[in-house]
């Protein structure tokens, strides 16, 4: 293999772009990495995610390096010259790879794959063309130009925008076909139309890859803004089906009137409309304050939010049934809750972290709430101060979340038969209920309790036990309500409560 050195690939890698992606490095550690090299004579190469980012001008934690072999041992040495860092090795025992951390850096290293006996052949098996790339480590720090070896021509694909797989790279490791997707979705690259055949004629291979790995490459998907086209891709080219099954029951499921696709396809159209709400939530709930701007800020909870979306529906094929009776009216009661437990079912295969299944089956379960009450809000023009308690204390800090996922829900289903006005109201609730969360809700939840465990029991001549639990929050509801204000009123309401209960 030889060295590819355009003029365009040259004029690219000048030190201001080096400098800039490897500016969280310190010069230090740079001259330890090349001096260790050097001690032990190897050649250390600059490869991977923090060369490309190099070339397309995106900032990195990361740094990986290549040498012809020796990983744990090139490191041992760079920790013994450095004075700290906490050394992990990678993979198998057969894996010649090992990270260095060092606070909240990593630089990771590996011996050629395959026993390959250069750089060249080094970067050719790697995974797709635009991680195939190499530099000399020490032309970093040289005052010439750095030579970059581009042995498959990734610096071309990555100037078209194209995820290109090396030769044999999904079957050295089959989650590659979800990590083409994952670049993609990342760095709203296309898939080279062959590399998209490989990956739908191999999609099968994926069930062989570890659930967490998976998992962590679908989150990676999540936290972009392009999830939703890109889940639509892996659907094209069949992927997905191995990935989320569950969500292929719902193709061809047909709808009442109110939508317009098939519970699949609203589900994934679900999904891409939570994206546009999330980039712009002022947009969708003008007036909404900073709850809305704030759970707009993080990216964390939004892996949350659009797992949910996508699958919000996926209870409905096995609760569809039609009514003979009315007209072969099509339900679907309780897909909710049932969709609550499918999605329980996929966070166990996925390797979920309990909060993360408990919040996911949450605003599943909930989905249809804010349309409920929003149906009352519409006939009677207002709400009462229980039923927005009763929401705002079962959605907790679910609430902006909860509002997002029923918006998108709403835009998603544009059936001749939906109702009008449906969004307005949506927009009408949140304010609503954020307003009386902050008003009304949360300086009674904050402030001194009317009522104490030991009032009842002293004063009311109550038993220890559950019931005291209950009667606190009927009378937390009642001070929330506005119906009680001192502890003389709370006493005389739970009073009343009790002898008409």
């Amino acid at each position: 293999m030889k060295k590819t050195n355009t003029s365009s690939a040259a004029s690219s890698l000048d030190r201001a772009a080096l400098a800039a992606a490897l500016k969280r490095f310190p010069k230090r550690l740079l001259n330890i990495l090349l001096q260790s090299a050097g001690e032990l004579e190897l050649e250390l190469y600059l490869v991977g995610g923090v060369l490309r980012d190099a070339l397309t001008g995106t900032d990195t934690h990361d740094l990986d390096l290549a040498i012809a072999g020796g990983a744990q041992r090139f490191l041992r040495r760079v920790r013994q010259r450095l004075g700290y860092g906490a050394l992990v090795p990678l993979g198998d025992a057969e894996d010649d790879t090992c990270r260095l951390v060092i606070d909240e850096l990593m630089i990771d290293v590996a011996g050629y794959r395959g026993g390959a006996a250069s750089i060249e052949a080094d970067l050719v098996r790697r995974d797709f063309t635009i991680n195939a790339m190499g530099l000399r480590f020490a032309e970093i720090l040289d005052a010439g130009t750095p030579e970059l070896i581009d042995p498959l021509a990734g610096f071309a694909d990555l100037q078209k925008g194209l995820i290109r797989a090396c030769t044999g790279a999904f079957s050295d490791d089959p989650l590659r076909l979800l990590r083409a997707y994952r670049f993609a979705a990342q760095l709203d690259f296309r898939i080279d139309e062959t590399t998209r055949d490989e990956i739908s004629s191999g999609a099968a291979s994926i069930s062989r890859c570890a659930a967490e790995r998976i998992s962590y490459e679908l989150d990676l998907i999540m936290t972009t803004s392009r999830a939703s086209a890109t889940f639509a891709a892996m659907r094209a080219s069949g992927l997905l089906g191995y990935l989320v099954p569950e969500l292929y029951d719902g193709a061809g499921v047909e709808q009442p009137p109110f939508h317009h696709l098939d519970v699949m396809d609203h589900n994934l159209q679900t999904l891409e409309w939570l994206e546009r709400i999330i980039a712009a939530p002022d947009s969708h709930f003008p007036g909404c304050g900073e709850a809305a701007e704030a759970f707009g800020a993080e990216p964390k909870q939004h892996i949350e939010l659009k797992w949910a979306a996508l699958l919000h529906d996926v209870g409905k094929p096995a609760t569809r049934q039609v009514n003979s009776e009315k007209q072969g009216r099509i339900t679907f009661y309780r897909h909710d809750e049932c969709g609550a437990a499918i999605a329980q079912r996929i966070g166990e295969r996925l390797r979920w972290s309990r909060s993360r299944k408990r919040r996911i089956s949450a605003l599943i379960s909930m989905h249809m709430h804010p349309f409920h009450l929003g149906n009352v809000l519409g006939k009677e023009g207002s709400l009462s101060s229980r039923a927005m308690l009763k929401l705002c204390r079962r959605a907790g800090d679910l609430l902006v979340p909860l509002f997002f996922l029923a918006m998108a829900d709403s835009l998603a289903g544009q059936g001749p038969d939906k109702p009008e006005h449906i969004e307005a109201l949506l927009q009408q609730l949140f304010v609503d209920l954020i307003r009386f969360c902050e008003e009304r809700m949360q300086p009674v939840l904050r402030g001194p309790k009317l009522l104490t465990g030991n009032d009842l029991i002293d004063t009311l001549g109550l038993e220890p036990g559950p019931v005291i639990g209950r009667l606190l929050e009927a009378v937390e509801t009642a001070a929330v309500a506005g119906e009680i204000g001192s502890k003389q009123e709370a006493l005389d309401w739970l009073q009343k409560h009790m002898e008409n209960s």
